[in-house]
């Protein structure tokens, strides 16, 4: 069973909340989320003092992607209004709302999207959603085999490829080899999509964020941070 608790991190003339949540795990992390939440994951039995060091040596680092997200704010929530922008493999496009049998269909710089009642967000919301994880298997599940087979030199395991809406995760690769795409990828461009593909398969070989696996990922995409900038 997790437990969690809170802990104010004081750096220079900044107090830091910090949420701490203790588990069976090998190692400290330490996670930055958009919406500035500070997440530190905490194995059981590491001391105190262990704890309050590494944060102290992670301070700079927290402060930085604090101040990123307070300039780079997530998307709000949508309202699925006639003129609201959406994404679309990297392009924007404005919702088109008609009343009718229901579809969806792209036309020009529009998502047309015709249901029964245009007014009831959230009918609008199941059709556009529905749509999206349609198009994010049909489009990234070839897109995943096309970069697996181009990477079989890197003798890689059997995988299953999974497809999941998340919140804080564009992708995931378990120990057993399932690795897991963010259906919202779809909204992002090819260039983007591919990052989060190879990220995942190179941890079919090394499964930590390491200097072995960042160099393996560096080998496979050398401009892997200029994506990873963008992606955020």
């Amino acid at each position: 069973m997790k437990k969690t608790e809170n802990y104010n991190l004081q750096y220079a003339e900044e107090n830091i909340p910090i949420e701490l949540q203790y588990g069976f795990r090998k190692r400290l992390t330490l996670t930055v989320y958009p919406d500035r939440r500070v997440l530190a994951r905490i194995p059981y039995g590491l001391s105190k003092r262990k704890v309050e060091s590494y944060f102290q040596k992670k301070a700079k680092w927290i402060l930085k992607h604090l101040e990123y997200f307070e300039k780079h704010p997530p998307e709000l929530e949508k309202k699925y209004f006639n003129g609201e922008k959406h994404h679309y493999l990297g392009k924007e496009f404005k919702l088109k709302l008609t009343s009718g049998p229901t579809y969806l269909e792209i036309k020009n710089d529009h998502l047309l999207i015709s249901v029964k009642d245009p007014n009831n967000k959230e009918m609008v919301a199941k059709v556009l959603n529905h749509w999206y994880r349609r198009e994010a298997i049909k489009i990234l599940t070839p897109r995943y085999h096309e970069i697996l087979e181009r990477l079989q030199y890197l003798n890689l395991p059997k995988t299953t490829l999974r497809f999941y809406k998340m919140r804080r995760r564009w992708g995931s690769c378990s120990l057993k080899h399932v690795i897991t795409l963010n259906t919202e990828l779809v909204k992002k461009d090819i260039y983007l999509i591919d990052y989060v593909i190879i990220h995942e398969i190179c941890h079919l070989k090394i499964h930590a964020h390491n200097k072995a696996y960042y160099s393996l990922l560096e080998s496979v995409m050398p401009d892997w941070k200029e994506r990873k900038r963008s992606l955020r």
